[in-house]
């Protein structure tokens, strides 16, 4: 009988904000930990949150043998794999130190604005281990930050976001950014002429989920992805390669799936020069279809592996945001709410903050309104490219990407 061992601790101070003032700290330290057996091609689970020996978690996934839940696949193993990514770790005191003095500033310098939410440091580790001689480690610690921001003169509920996601917080960097934006707030400009504009957004994450489902391999095999029947096609323009991407410089996600794989340079290329290669799997879909296994399983660390998701990110391949524009001026999509992709690609949503963007500098703010497209039109003829965020300070990895999409004022 094989056993695999996965732990989970997870420490956060919290400093919670509300009116542009400090108005709580909080703490948590977590531990979880998951036990999984394998006998006779079948798997056994347990699990809880705590300090529950070892033995009390192997007893009851034993258990749950019984339950006959099969998992006739080999076991990763012989290998043994520790990072730290969060090296310059900070403390709580720091951390409230740091949110004080910028709330000081948005009290003084941007009465105008009201703040809210919260701003944390978070310290995490993952590891996973069996009698098969794996033994993967993922240490990190990384500063969040996540203002709500509304105008005093809104009736809005929500006018905007500060943001910030990494491992190294540079406050003369996180200023010289949000006071640009706090500005553009205040100067109201009115939208380029024309239906068709260049649009411009980080981190679209309703295409990112929509690319996502869209490259899983089950679905793809069973006939339910836009991509389906379509492996070798070209499907978007040739500058685009997306890959199945599970380093942790982009994500505080550990490097391997939930079934211990670690891919080489942590990357899997799905789409490549805009042709669709390969879709994401875990053991189970790639043995029933007959897929590369691209080591994509997710789960909890009490449950069963599976294939519901993995990250999916856009390789950057253009440099010069201003080049790009040629001389005119785009759209950065700050609060879209309420958009959506359907089944056939068509999307469009409305926008509720945007800018007005030279390529480097935001302008001012726009009047509401939307845009819509197609997948398959974004990502081929009217797609611009896929940027490191250099303009802008939100945090490690953080791209923007660009089309022309049709706006409806």
């Amino acid at each position: 009988m094989e056993k695999e061992f996965i732990t989970i601790n997870e420490r956060e101070t919290a400093v919670k904000i509300q009116n542009t003032r400090v108005n709580a700290v909080r703490m948590k330290d977590i531990v979880k930990k998951g036990v999984r057996v394998y006998k006779d091609g079948k798997i056994g689970i347990s699990g809880a949150v705590g300090e529950v020996p070892d033995e009390v978690l192997i007893e009851n996934a034993v258990q749950n043998l019984d339950a006959g839940i099969s998992y006739p696949y080999e076991l990763s193993g012989n290998l043994k794999d520790h990072r730290d990514y969060g090296k310059n770790r900070v403390s709580g005191d720091q951390l409230l130190e740091c949110a004080e003095g910028i709330l000081e500033k948005l009290r003084t310098e941007y009465s105008d604005f009201d703040f809210s939410e919260s701003m944390l440091t978070r310290e995490i580790s993952w590891q996973m281990k069996n009698t098969r001689g794996l033994d993967l480690e993922y240490r990190d610690s990384y500063i969040t930050l996540g203002l709500i921001l509304k105008e005093r003169k809104s009736a809005n509920v929500i006018d905007g976001f500060l943001q910030y996601y990494g491992r190294n917080f540079d406050l003369d960097k996180f200023w010289a950014f949000n006071s640009e934006l706090l500005e553009a707030y205040r100067n109201e400009v009115s939208l380029p002429e024309g239906d068709t504009l260049l649009v411009f957004t980080f981190e679209f994450h309703e295409l990112l989920r929509f690319l996502s489902r869209s490259l899983n391999g089950e679905i793809y095999a069973t006939g339910g992805s836009i991509f389906s029947n379509k492996m070798g096609e070209k499907l978007f323009n040739e500058k685009i390669t997306i890959e199945q991407n599970m380093s942790p410089i982009y994500r505080a996600e550990p490097f391997f799936d939930m079934e211990g794989v670690v891919l080489e340079n942590d990357r899997y290329t799905l789409i490549e020069k805009g042709r669709l290669v390969n879709v994401y799997t875990d053991k189970r879909t790639a043995a029933i279809y007959n897929l590369p296994h691209t080591g994509a399983a997710s789960g909890d660390y009490d449950g069963m592996p599976s294939l519901t998701r993995a990250p999916v990110r856009f390789a950057v391949d253009s440099d010069d945001i201003k080049a790009a524009l040629g001389g005119k001026m785009a759209i950065l999509v700050a609060v879209s709410s309420g958009g959506d992709f359907t089944a056939d690609g068509s999307f469009a949503a409305p926008v509720q903050v945007g800018f007005l963007f030279d390529g480097e500098h935001i302008i001012g703010k726009l009047p509401q309104f939307s845009i819509r497209s197609h997948l398959y039109k974004m990502l081929g003829e009217d797609y611009i490219g896929t940027f490191e965020s250099k303009h802008f300070y939100l945090g490690d990895g953080t791209l923007l990407q660009g089309y022309y999409m049709t706006v409806a004022r």
